[in-house]
């Protein structure tokens, strides 16, 4: 039997969720089992609509006589009957439809570019990114501290907040599992490290241009707005792999996030500033070398380079003693 066209149930985004073909009229629409189309919605009515046509030859959509109705998509009151074209569009109770003749045009294909998404989906890529993690950690943990040198507690603390990671990718692998039935836990683990080393590089930068400059506040801007960007981001990428809402609502959940964080990071700063304390405040920054990587010498040789020192001192007082009267 020949296809006639196919009738398609749209999702909130416009997006067809089911295609049922139309192979013969009339077409029986509701949630009962005896219909055509079976419909899991509770405002549909177990039977709802009938798609036939009309004494002149055309298509309609025609409302049984039910509680809720049948509706245009750009109207409010329920219709009785309905016309059909190609591409016509209509709801019953909260089931939003459009049926589409065999000839119905569609949107050209779109260019499929494979290349980033490989990238993220590649173990090696996984592993890699672990690892410089790892090891940034490692590096910022050892150079963070000015005291005796304590691999057992860098390597603690590195491990912390790399596991930290992998929480963190595995609850948005789960939203993905949840939402769209893929895990795509690699893709989530790479974007996670992505942003934490490039925010761990960004702080560390602006802790550099806040010791060369003192007043810059190189350091507060990036704690706060440098934060809620990468942080914006994060969310941004997270979204595009674990559901499939359109780029402008990713774009705008980005957004909120960065702004709350940024809002968030203001308010405690000015409730911090504002606060009373004996102790006083030093906003520089200090930056400690380790002192394998500085110049050394003995202990003889750094005395002998201090007898000239010894003898202007002498000079000085001898001087002081003869000018007094």
């Amino acid at each position: 039997m020949a296809t006639l066209g196919y009738l398609e149930v749209l999702d909130p985004k416009g997006r067809v969720s089911q295609r049922f073909p139309v192979q013969s009229l009339p077409l029986t629409l509701g949630r009962a089992y005896s219909n055509h189309v079976i419909l899991d919605d509770p405002f549909v009515c177990p039977e709802h609509l009938t798609i036939d046509y009309d004494e002149n030859g055309r298509l309609r959509a025609r409302d049984v006589g039910t509680v809720n109705g049948l509706r245009e998509i750009a109207g409010v009151k329920p219709v009785p009957s309905l016309l059909l074209a190609s591409g016509s569009e209509f709801q019953i109770g909260h089931t939003h439809l459009r049926y589409c003749e065999i000839a119905h045009s569609v949107a050209s294909a779109e260019v499929d570019r494979p290349g980033m998404m490989r990238w993220l989906t590649s173990p090696a890529v996984g592993v890699a990114s672990g690892l410089v993690l790892l090891a940034i950690l490692l590096v910022s943990s050892f150079f963070g501290s000015y005291e005796r040198l304590n691999i057992a507690r860098s390597l603690s603390e590195a491990l912390m907040t790399f596991s930290m990671v992998l929480v963190w990718a595995g609850l948005w692998a789960l939203l993905s599992r949840i939402v769209l039935n893929r895990f795509h836990y690699g893709q989530h683990f790479v974007l996670a490290c992505a942003a934490l080393i490039v925010s761990l590089m960004v702080g560390t930068a602006a802790e550099w241009i806040e010791f060369i400059f003192p007043a810059s506040q190189a350091l507060w801007v990036t704690a706060i707005a440098g934060s809620g960007f990468i942080l914006g981001a994060l969310v941004y990428g997270h979204l595009g792999l674990a559901s499939s809402i359109w780029l402008r609502s990713r774009f705008w959940a980005g957004l909120a996030v960065s702004a709350a964080v940024i809002g968030l990071g203001v308010m405690v700063d000015y409730d911090n500033r504002s606060s009373f304390s004996t102790v006083m405040e030093y906003s520089a920054i200090l930056k400690p070398i380790e002192p394998a990587l500085l110049p050394a010498t003995t202990m003889d040789r750094f005395i002998e380079s201090t007898h000239h020192l010894k003898d202007e001192l002498d000079a000085l007082a001898r001087k002081a003693r003869s000018s007094q009267p």
